[in-house]
Order: structure tokens, then C-alpha cells, then sequence
């Protein structure tokens, strides 16, 4: 008897409530209706928002019910609060520069278009800065300090230097030949491991980073599968909420970056990219960069190679100790010179 009671209750209660729920819930469909010339539904579908199936209204949040008595079936205008799931990333915002603008300053959307954004940390650091600082930013105005512009411009991501969060040096798989990163999945999948396990498979001595005869063997393994690529290096913002802190004067001081005992060395990873825009970052043993492995990465007075400086320093010592032998054997050997001259 107790157990038919149970299926009464559900039948009568709990079945038409869910209905209910089911019934009165907006779909992405019914909204792109309307608003389908204005955001392409395949395309947000591979954004990251879509990915994670962000409804419409979970950020219109003001859209409960549609009323299509009405022109415009639900309230206008509508306002995004990005902080409802972005609230860290809000919070270091509202201490940055462009906070202070107010109204007239880039919102969220300025750099992030809501419905098409991707992840981008497996963007190359250039890229990141063209399609968000560069869009408002002049990078030749206010750098009158920085040397061999081009070079930073492109191997520096913008909010290394100008936000709280800090820079890390980010180690890329990346094809000469063809001028263009070699995917990490790609590479992970040639050595039948995920990227996110990559580590475990070869940190063989369980440092929880890779050292420079791991990252070899890898390299050895990977081109054994016919994967052949360099490493190319670049300073990028860490991962973290704080790097929305923007501030108008950056790094200025040449030692914050060119320096053994910068602190950017204490985050060295080895970045592969998956196929969603993200990235699985091994760390890295900050002595690889010292490595005589072909990196293409290289940081005056920071990233010096022992063995080429122990060898520079023979050579140097050679042609003293062979300058100083030859001008000793010089004067030593004048009297007999003098007298074989006179013999003559």
C-alpha cells in the first residue's frame, strides 16, 4: 500500500512540476528566432560559452517568459552582468586603469565578444595582443624606453608586463618550416598519451617538472612518430583572475625580465594546445632555457648557456695565453736573435 502512495505522489506532484519547469524554459532556439541574423548559432555553439551550454538567458537574465503578445516579447533593454560567473575576474577589473574611464572605458565586451569567444591561451602571444590591446592601443606610443620594439611586440604578450597577474615564460611546440605551432594534441596523440598526462609519462624522476633530458627523450620520441618541431619561447601573463588588473605604466625596468633571478623563470611551462583553444601547461625546470637544445627563446644576461660561456672563456684565455707565449718567446729569444744578426 505504502508503495502504490509513493507513485500516486509522483504522479501527481512531482511529474507535472517538472513539466511545468520543461514547459516554461527559454531554449537558445526560440530566442535566435528573433535574433539569429545577430548572432550565428553554429558559431556559438563552438564559443566557449556555448561549449560549456551557457543558455541565452543565463546571462539575460532579465528574459524569464517570452510574451509574443507583445512587439518585443520580453523586457528591454537588457543588461549582462558578467560577474554573475565572472566574479574574480570583475573584481581585478574594477582596480585597473580602465575602470577608472567609467562609461567611456572598454566593458567586457570590448575585448571578449560574448557569444564567439574561444579559448585563446594556445594563441601565440602576438595574436592575443592584435585581437584585444591592439584594437584601441598604439604599441609604438608610450614604449619610447623599450629596445628592439618588433621583437617584444612579438614575443611579449601585453599584460605580462601591464597587469597584476605576472608573466611566466611559455615553452611552444612550433614548426619552422611551416611557420606555425605544432597542435598538442596532435603531438600527444603521435605519443599515444593525453596532453594532461604528458607529464607523468615523462618525468621520470618524479621532480614534478620537466629537465632537459626528459624534454629531449620527448622530442626524440615525438620525432620518431615523423614529428619534428623547435621550441619556440615567449613571455605571456599567468593564468589568474588579476591579469584583468590592468595598469597604465607597465615594466619599465629592463632587470624585471633580464636577470637569472627574474621571477618570471619561476614559472617555465611547456604549452600544448587542445583543440578547444585551451591548453595543458607542463612546468618546466627553468635550467632547460640554459640547455644548448635549440630553443628559440633567448634573454640577454638571463638566459646564458654554461657550457658556451665555459667555452667563450677558453677561447678568450687561448688567445691571451698565445699572445702573452709568443711576446714572452719574443723577448727570451733577442740575444740569440742579435747575435745571428751580427754573424751575418
Amino acid at each position: 500500500m505504502k508503495g502504490r502512495w509513493k507513485i500516486l505522489f509522483l504522479l501527481v506532484f512531482l511529474i507535472p512540476l517538472v513539466a511545468t519547469v520543461k514547459v516554461h524554459a527559454i531554449e537558445n532556439s526560440e530566442c535566435l528566432e528573433c535574433h539569429g541574423d545577430v548572432v550565428d548559432e553554429e558559431r556559438f555553439k563552438a564559443s566557449v560559452h556555448g561549449m560549456n551550454e551557457i543558455a541565452c538567458t543565463d546571462c539575460h537574465a532579465g528574459v524569464e517568459k517570452l510574451n509574443y503578445e507583445e512587439d518585443v516579447p520580453h523586457p528591454t533593454p537588457l543588461k549582462v552582468d558578467c560577474s554573475q560567473c565572472h566574479e574574480d575576474e570583475a573584481d581585478s577589473f574594477q582596480e585597473g586603469v580602465h575602470a577608472d574611464l567609467g562609461d567611456d572605458g572598454p566593458k567586457c565586451q570590448t575585448c571578449h565578444n560574448p557569444h564567439y569567444t574561444k579559448y585563446t591561451a594556445s594563441k601565440l602571444s602576438f595574436e592575443r595582443n592584435r585581437e584585444t590591446c591592439l584594437k584601441c592601443h598604439d604599441p609604438e606610443e608610450g614604449h619610447e624606453f623599450l629596445p628592439a620594439k618588433k621583437l617584444h611586440f612579438e614575443t611579449v604578450g601585453c599584460s605580462a608586463c601591464h597587469s597584476k597577474a605576472g608573466g611566466m615564460v611559455r615553452l611552444i611546440p612550433y614548426n619552422i618550416l611551416k611557420e606555425k605551432p605544432v597542435s598538442g594534441e596532435e603531438l600527444a596523440k603521435a605519443l599515444g598519451v593525453d596532453p594532461d598526462a604528458l607529464l607523468e609519462r615523462y618525468d621520470a624522476n618524479h621532480s614534478g617538472k620537466l629537465e632537459t633530458g626528459e624534454i629531449e627523450k620527448l622530442i626524440k620520441d615525438a620525432e620518431a612518430k615523423g614529428i619534428r618541431f623547435s621550441l619556440k619561447g615567449e613571455i605571456v601573463s599567468q593564468a589568474d583572475p588579476s591579469l584583468h588588473q590592468i595598469e597604465s605604466e607597465g615594466i619599465s625596468q629592463c632587470l624585471k625580465c633580464h636577470s637569472e633571478k627574474a621571477k618570471i623563470f619561476d614559472h617555465v611551462v611547456l604549452s600544448l594546445s587542445k583543440s578547444d583553444g585551451s591548453t595543458a601547461d607542463i612546468p618546466v625546470d627553468k635550467k632547460f632555457l640554459m640547455s644548448i637544445y635549440p630553443i628559440r627563446f633567448y634573454m640577454i644576461d638571463a638566459t646564458r648557456i654554461t657550457i658556451l660561456d665555459i667555452i667563450g672563456a677558453l677561447i678568450v684565455l687561448g688567445g691571451v695565453a698565445f699572445a702573452g707565449g709568443h711576446c714572452t718567446i719574443r723577448i727570451l729569444t733577442i740575444p740569440l736573435r742579435r747575435k745571428k744578426k751580427e754573424e751575418q
